[in-house]
């Protein structure tokens, strides 16, 4: 019965990795000022988020390496960019940047060169040409052995293919691809079924659907109908209501 009420990975090039000394020291906020380092945070990751964080800790171990991340929007890049920044920050001095909101450069003279410092830099698809370019060489002249972690969604890419030079230093570029039928059918049954809803048969594919595979999408969606539907506990969630639901989601978006 459909409910009425209304709402408003890729390859890593090059040599084998090997460890650097790495130092524990207080992280840098987006903002460029120092704060203390987050407590470690139970964070629930996706297989394919677990993989990226695991690529990226290990590829940031080499010196002066530049990697990548790229995703979506609503993939967890910037989740897995936040578990990367919680597990470095036990054992490395970590510099964190969003070029959505970043105004000054921070400045880390205050290291030596010897130290280990890791530059986590979000939302780097919002960048104009050369901007990318430009923070890196900065970066680089303060802290020559700093490795850089550049995040965003697929633009980002496009602007690392406008700069060769920059491109040509790109050790791990990682994907974040949208979840599987799988993954969404796995998220589908612990969300509802811990709810107390019930659902029929086709739900997990058409909220597949709809959603395109999307993490932050699914997540919504879910949440709208264990709100919904948390009334009609006698009712199992149809088809009917998911797309009742996810079109109104986008006619509240427009």
């Amino acid at each position: 019965m459909v409910l009425k009420q209304s709402f408003g990975s890729c390859e890593s090039p090059g040599d084998e990795i090997q460890p650097m000394e790495l130092l524990r020291a207080d992280r840098v906020g987006g903002s460029g000022t120092s704060q203390p380092a987050a407590r470690h945070q139970d964070v629930s990751l996706f297989h394919s988020q677990r993989a990226a964080v695991a690529r990226l800790q290990y590829a940031v171990a080499q010196e002066a390496s530049l990697v990548i991340l790229c995703g979506p929007g609503g993939s967890g890049v910037s989740t897995v960019l936040s578990t990367l920044s919680t597990n470095l920050d036990q054992v490395t001095h970590v510099i964190r940047l969003d070029l959505s909101t970043l105004t000054t450069f921070p400045q880390s003279a205050s290291h030596t060169k010897s130290q280990a410092i890791v530059f986590i830099i979000d939302n780097c698809h919002l960048a104009s040409d050369g901007t990318v370019g430009h923070v890196t060489k900065a970066i680089w002249q303060q802290s020559p052995s700093a490795a850089v972690v550049l995040g965003g969604r697929g633009r980002l890419l496009t602007l690392l293919a406008r700069d060769r030079g920059l491109l040509d230093k790109v050790l791990l570029r990682s994907v974040l691809h949208p979840f599987s039928f799988p993954e969404t059918l796995a998220v589908v049954q612990s969300e509802l079924k811990s709810s107390g809803l019930i659902y029929s048969g086709r739900v997990p594919e058409v909220i597949h659907e709809v959603t395109a595979g999307i993490a932050k999408d699914i997540f919504h969606l879910i949440g709208i109908v264990r709100l919904v539907g948390g009334g009609h506990g006698d009712r199992p969630v149809e088809v009917a209501d998911i797309e009742q639901i996810h079109e109104r989601l986008h006619a509240a978006a427009a």
